[in-house]
């Protein structure tokens, strides 16, 4: 498997603390390694320059003929090379025997004489002797010897072991911060992300109900936002779908039910008609008289049934709503008195003129007001409003009856379904449908025991074709 496929199948946490803890690993370690280097060049430059100034200091006293004294004074070691590279003296009394035959070898003389040969200033080297590090300076003296004053160099080694665990320390312990600090900061990065994920997992498995929880405005913010706006897209467009669905299976049985009772119920009534003009009064014509309207009601719900299932196309024309408004309110005024309800309008006077079917939009606000006449058995105030807005017009239509209950307001909408004795459940189904051919919505806002409004919401421009 190669890294860029590896690199694919980590987390998006893992993918945001790697590269800060390689990135701060890297700055650490070479910091580390940079402090070092640093540190044995100056110390060792400053360790040279100190016994090269020893070496003038004995040279100048004359303690150089003396090298007890000068291990005395000075705790260094001094090595006498002759001529011939032979020991000729030196303070070191612990030298294993091998090292004592190949003094010449550590010193490496042959190449010591090169150098002070070309030089006039002693020459500076490191030495490893029985385990023990010294800083070595060579001086040429007379008869070809070379003088060789050795500093040991154990507390400058130890100085050196004592920074690089302080500062290996110092960068465990940077590295620990950088790796909990990344840790902290992709966690917070990827709470969102793994909260949408988990979210999209829920919205894969049909549940469209909830909405993600936004946290921050940021890009993931932004992202959580509108994949709620599609969530709640999806869902609108299911429920649309299935109430298509509804209205669809809805309209093909009233079609087929409608077709059926419509000729017996026409003989029937035929009959029954016959029958009423050929007797006299008395209670058999009374009640024979009772069947033709009940009769008559079934026609209504027949012919309702029909209006349902039967496709319509709009008949649009450059129309007021006030005016239609006022037309409907002055046909049903009677039927208003009658059960005691007051009207009150409040129409936009500066509203403009849309494209409607007139009759069509009768219809609609016929239904909404005998739907408000039926939640207010016992009276009440209708309120009808029109507004005129820069993209749209407003029909609205408030009652002050008994309400819509909660657990029933979502099936309204839902052909047959009624909580009238004497409804038949497609009032506003066919309203809501007309109003969705003149490209419009409207909304139902009910509240249990005060009242119910409808609003409904044309475009001022829609595309005449449509219906």
């Amino acid at each position: 498997m190669n890294l860029p496929s590896i690199w694919r199948r980590l987390r998006i946490r893992t993918k945001i603390i790697l590269p800060f803890v390689l990135l701060f690993s890297v700055i650490i370690f070479g910091m580390l390694a940079l402090t070092i280097f640093l540190f044995d060049r100056k110390y060792d430059q400053q360790f040279s320059a100190e016994t090269q100034q020893w070496l003038e200091t004995i040279q100048h006293t004359q303690y150089i003929e003396e090298p007890e004294k000068v291990k005395q004074a000075y705790h260094c070691e001094v090595i006498v090379f002759g001529g011939d590279d032979t020991l000729n003296g030196s303070t070191l009394v612990d030298l294993p025997d091998p090292e004592w035959s190949a003094l010449g070898k550590y010193f490496a003389l042959s190449q010591v004489r090169t150098k002070l040969s070309q030089q006039n200033t002693p020459v500076i080297g490191n030495v490893r002797l029985a385990g023990r590090p010294y800083k070595v300076v060579y001086a040429k003296q007379s008869l070809n010897r070379i003088y060789c004053l050795m500093r040991p160099m154990g507390r400058v080694a130890q100085a050196k072991r004592q920074t690089l665990q302080i500062t290996a320390v110092i960068a465990f312990i940077g590295l620990l911060l950088v790796v909990l600090i990344s840790t902290l900061i992709g966690r917070n990065l990827t709470r969102p992300i793994d909260q949408l994920v988990q979210f999209t997992h829920r919205v894969a498995s049909g549940d469209l109900e909830h909405q993600c929880d936004l946290i921050g405005i940021d890009e993931v913010g932004q992202l959580t936002a509108a994949f709620n706006q599609m969530t709640q897209d999806l869902r609108r467009s299911r429920k649309e779908r299935l109430q298509v669905e509804r209205l669809t299976t809805a309209g093909q049985l009233s079609a087929a039910f409608a077709h059926e009772i419509r000729n017996p119920l026409s003989s029937i009534k035929m009959l029954t008609q016959m029958m009423v003009g050929k007797m006299a009064e008395s209670t058999a014509k009374q009640s024979l008289t009772r069947v033709l309207d009940e009769i008559e009601r079934i026609e209504v719900i027949v012919s309702g049934l029909m209006n349902f299932a039967r496709p319509t196309e709009l008949n649009r024309i450059n129309a007021n709503l006030n005016a239609i408004a006022e037309s409907v309110l002055k046909l049903m005024e009677v039927n208003l008195k009658h059960h005691q309800i007051s009207i009150v309008t409040h129409f936009d006077a500066s509203l403009a003129h849309i494209q409607v079917d007139t009759d069509k939009m009768k219809q609609i606000l016929m239904n909404l007001i005998l739907n408000a006449i039926q939640s207010m058995p016992e009276g009440g105030e209708l309120t009808i409003t029109t507004q005129g807005f820069s993209d749209q017009i407003r029909l609205q239509v408030e009652d002050t009856g008994i309400g819509i209950p909660v657990e029933t307001i979502d099936r309204i909408f839902d052909p047959f379904f009624t909580t009238k004795p004497t409804g038949t459940g497609l009032g506003l189904p066919t309203s809501r449908r007309l109003v969705e051919q003149h490209q419009g919505l409207i909304v139902v806002d009910s509240v249990e025991g005060q009242g119910t409004t409808v609003i409904v919401e044309l475009p001022r421009h829609s595309n005449n074709n449509s219906g």
